[in-house]
């Protein structure tokens, strides 16, 4: 009812028809659906390139059950890394972001804490494990969450910053402090700045997986279990490292449509600020 009047108006304006205009947009469908097509028949065709290869290593297509039970100890250990994250970096970052003077002081700071390699911290981290007997299967968590605990602590400062003045007065003026304050100004407010940093958190925790779930140090080879030492661990064994590479890849993709995706949609729709 409403394309055919807007479609003459468009054919008015341009002196094209509504047959041309349906001609053209009848081929653009037809050409959205054969890239697709293409686009998928090439997907479907390295990944199945990929499989026969794993297929013909030394433990045939059981490494990828394999890869999958590692990963799934990875993945406890990503989550771990983003809700301490969280518990730890979320009042700190509403604090900097809520309060410009702290914010002037504590941003270089912060800039040069998160700038620093997390990699030239490990060998003091790994003494102090050595000392406390801690073993790598806990004390990884700690330098998976050395370098990627900033992405939280960023973003919640900017979506902090980014809560109107007007709004926090107005808290104020209605004498709402405390739990209702976190509950119906600070968290909504800084909901899609948060979710942003803790998918780059999340991201981050599975790169550093490789190398903290593996350290070499003084000669001794600390050992994790888990998909980011099982990569490590088969860099000469190609069929196996490719295994490992798409559970990883499956883990990711997998969290992003099933928890991710849904967050950005909540953010997005229900506690946009604009």
């Amino acid at each position: 009812m409403i394309a055919e009047p807007v479609n003459r108006v468009l054919g008015a304006a341009t002196g094209i028809d509504d047959q041309s205009l349906e001609t053209h947009a009848a081929r653009r469908r037809a050409a959205d659906v054969a890239f697709l097509i293409v686009v998928g028949a090439v997907l479907l065709f390295g990944l199945y390139s990929m499989l026969a290869y794993i297929a013909h290593g030394p433990q045939g297509l059981a490494v990828l059950g394999q890869a999958f039970g590692l990963g799934f100890l990875t993945f406890l250990r990503v989550v771990i890394v983003v809700a301490v994250s969280s518990v730890i970096w979320i009042p700190v970052g509403v604090w900097i972001g809520f309060s410009p003077r702290v914010a002037q002081f504590m941003q270089p700071v912060v800039q040069v804490l998160a700038s620093f390699p997390a990699n030239f911290v490990f060998p003091f981290a790994i003494v102090v494990f050595l000392d406390l007997g801690i073993s790598l299967n806990f004390g990884s968590i700690v330098l998976m969450a050395l370098g990627t605990q900033w992405y939280v602590l960023f973003n919640v400062i900017a979506g902090a910053s980014a809560v109107p003045s007007d709004l926090r007065e107005v808290m104020v003026n209605l004498d709402v402090h405390g739990r209702d304050r976190w509950r119906r100004l600070i968290l909504p407010g800084i909901f899609p700045a948060y979710v942003t940093g803790a998918i780059t958190a999340a991201g981050g925790a599975w790169n550093a997986s490789i190398v903290a779930e593996i350290v070499r140090y003084n000669g001794q080879v600390l050992t994790a279990r888990g998909l980011g030492s099982f990569i490590a661990e088969n860099t000469g064994n190609l069929p196996s490292l490719l295994a490992g590479l798409l559970v990883m890849a499956v883990y990711v993709t997998g969290l992003n449509a099933l928890l991710w995706r849904r967050l950005y949609k909540l953010a997005e729709t229900r506690y946009a600020l604009a």
